[in-house]
Formats: C-alpha cells, structure tokens, sequence
C-alpha cells in the first residue's frame, strides 16, 4: 500500500508499506541511489506471507519533502518514525542496497541494534572507498552522470530513453513507475546532493546483529570488488558473505532469480 507519514513538523514521508494481521517480523527497505521503492518489487514478491514490510523514499524523493542538508541523524529519526509507525512490536530486519547498505548498516549501529533481528547489505558502497575515490576519475564520471540524468529529465529526454538496466527485468507496472520516477529532475538534483554528503559521512565501525553481505560481481573487477566487500563481514561477530558471479549491481535486485535468493537471506533465522 503506497501512501504518505506526516511527520510532526508537517512534513511528509512516501512510503509504500504491508503488515499482514500475523506478521512475525518487520522488513525495512534502504533504496539504492536514483532508486525509488518499487526497486525492491520482486525481493518482496518472494518474502513470506507474514512479513510485514516498508520501503520509503528519503527526502526529496518522490513524495517525500526536501530536506536540505539532512544529517545521519535526521535520516534515522525518519526510520524511527517508520518503525513506530508501522512495525510496532515487531524484529525488523534491515535490508539496503548500494548506498542504501551503508544506510541499513549505520542506521542499526546508531540504535545498538535494539529491535533488530539483522541486516542485509546488497552490494553496499563501502564509504571508506567512496572517500578514496574523491578527485578521481571514476567519481568525475559519476557525478557528471547525475548532472546529465538532471539535464536530460529537465528536457523530458528521459522519458525517451529510459535507464534499461532499472526496468529491463520488472514487470509492466513497475516499469511504467521507474521511468515516471527517472523522468523527474529533482530525482537525480536529490541523488546528486546523496552522493556528495555520502563522501562525508562516517564508516561503520561495529554492529552487534548478525550480517548477510550480499555482493554481485558481474562488469567488476571481480577480485577487487569482492575484497572490498568481504571487508564489511569485520562488522560483526556472525557474518555471511554470498557472492552473485552473474548478477549486476542492479540485477542482483531486479532480477527474479537473485530476488529470491536475497528474500532468504532476508527471514531471520533462515540461514542458521
């Protein structure tokens, strides 16, 4: 169910959320960066019946109101909002993609893991790498690729070539749903403004819940990549690294196949 939380200052929070009158545990979802709710479509098609489960869009996605210059701490006081909202009483586990993996990560380090039962990292942006890469030219390329995204979808351009990779793999609806979301310029303004803060924010240094580390190697250095990765399972004392040779950093969660494999990983206790 696709709907808005105010908040107390009046401001507002897209959320698209599911809570089954016998839900046994709580999900919720990190987006990746320039990524809306819906990115998690299939993962949650393949999560059992009683999970209850919710996907937002940060500030200034969507329907969420801005929120310039939003701290860490902003960010989590929105989650602690969701969570209080609509996953009372509830183990939640938290699940977050790319950029969204850190979030997921640093969030549940910031709370001392209370209420948690886990957290999934889906090919997480490791931060101490996203630091390292400032000035160079990989990081040149991706925030002009945001910038043009910005262009594009000022000009309606957008619309007339959408991102393959995010709807080649979902079904018609949800499809239609990326590239409205694509077609919005403040979508990528926003995603631009992720990314700069990202190069500031902190590494996470310890979490006390287990950890599943999801990586997709396919179009990387393979062996850099994965070593970068295998990096987060120092995080905690009970850490699963799995590694996906054939899915993309967007595939390991648009694809159907990789979307049922991370829904395992998502159940709490399932992998023990």
């Amino acid at each position: 169910m696709s709907s808005t939380m105010r908040r107390a200052d009046g401001s507002l929070v897209e959320v698209d959320h599911t809570r089954p009158t016998d839900a046994a545990f709580g999900v919720v979802f990190f987006n990746g960066l320039g990524s809306p709710p819906e990115e998690w479509a299939w993962v949650r098609e393949y999560l059992p019946e009683n999970a209850a489960c919710v996907g937002y869009n940060r500030p200034g996605h969507g329907l969420s109101s801005p929120l310039p210059g939003a701290t860490l701490e902003e960010q989590f006081q929105i989650v602690d909002e969701l969570r209080g909202h609509y996953l009372e009483g509830l183990p939640v586990v938290l699940v977050g993609h790319s950029l969204g993996g850190y979030l997921a990560a640093a969030y549940a380090e910031s709370r001392g893991g209370a209420g948690l039962s886990h957290v999934v990292m889906v090919d997480t942006t490791i931060i101490t790498d996203l630091k390292a890469f400032a000035g160079t030219l990989p990081d040149s390329w991706a925030r002009q690729h945001l910038l043009l995204e910005s262009l594009w979808a000022a000009t309606g351009l957008n619309v007339l070539r959408p991102i393959g990779a995010f709807t080649e793999s979902y079904a018609d609806e949800v499809k239609i749903s990326f590239i409205e979301y694509h077609a919005l310029p403040r979508t990528w303004t926003t995603a631009y403004r992720e990314y700069m803060a990202a190069r500031t924010y902190p590494p996470v240094q310890r979490l006390t819940v287990p950890l599943q580390v999801a990586t997709a190697t396919k179009g990387t250095n393979i062996a850099k990549h994965r070593a970068s990765q295998e990096r987060m399972l120092k995080l905690s004392d009970r850490s699963w690294h799995h590694v996906y040779e054939d899915a993309t950093h967007i595939g390991i969660v648009a694809e159907q196949t990789h979307a049922k494999q991370l829904a395992e990983l998502i159940v709490p206790g399932s992998w023990e």
